[in-house]
């Protein structure tokens, strides 16, 4: 369960060196970081959690080739309308269980896509600190269609696959 239901979000702009807007969110799970680390590199598990609450990430849709190099795909989609969300990206760096780096965006464009990077940090025996950061666009919060608020609410979705996790 997440032990800190509130999200942190910082508007990265002036913290960049690049100057590409950007953002972060930071969550904490009570579970270890192994399992968090797992939610984000299993594609059965990605298909659980990889959307934001009111969309699905059917199975099928999601590959993912683990290796700096690698690409990942997932699909999602509005269960009432079927309108379909294709996502592709590239892993740039890869330190289990701790870091996670890669592009997200479409396929095709998976090489010019925003990044987004990955850090859990045990706390204590149980726990782990998750600090998401996406940098190439801007904190978009409350707006229609907001890149931020989909993660924000996939982590929802994240903290219940983990919580629902039959492994305790």
């Amino acid at each position: 369960m997440n032990t800190d239901n509130t999200s942190t979000g910082t508007d990265l702009t002036d913290q960049d060196a690049t100057g590409q807007p950007g953002f972060t969110i930071v969550r904490e799970f009570a579970a270890p970081r192994s399992r968090v680390w797992e939610a984000w590199t299993n594609p059965d598990t990605m298909a659980r959690w990889f959307h934001p609450e009111t969309l699905v990430t059917p199975r099928e849709s999601v590959t993912v080739d683990l290796r700096v190099g690698g690409e990942y795909t997932y699909t999602m989609r509005i269960p009432d309308t079927g309108q379909e969300f294709p996502t592709a990206g590239r892993y740039l760096h890869i330190d289990e269980p701790v870091r996670l780096d890669f592009t997200w965006g479409s396929p095709g464009q998976v090489d010019d896509a925003p990044t987004v990077s990955i850090e859990l940090d045990e706390v204590g025996t149980a726990s782990t600190r998750m600090t998401f950061t996406l940098t190439g666009l801007p904190n978009d919060s409350g707006e229609d269609a907001s890149a931020y608020d989909g993660w924000s609410s996939a982590f929802n979705e994240l903290d219940t696959e983990i919580s629902s996790d039959p492994r305790d």
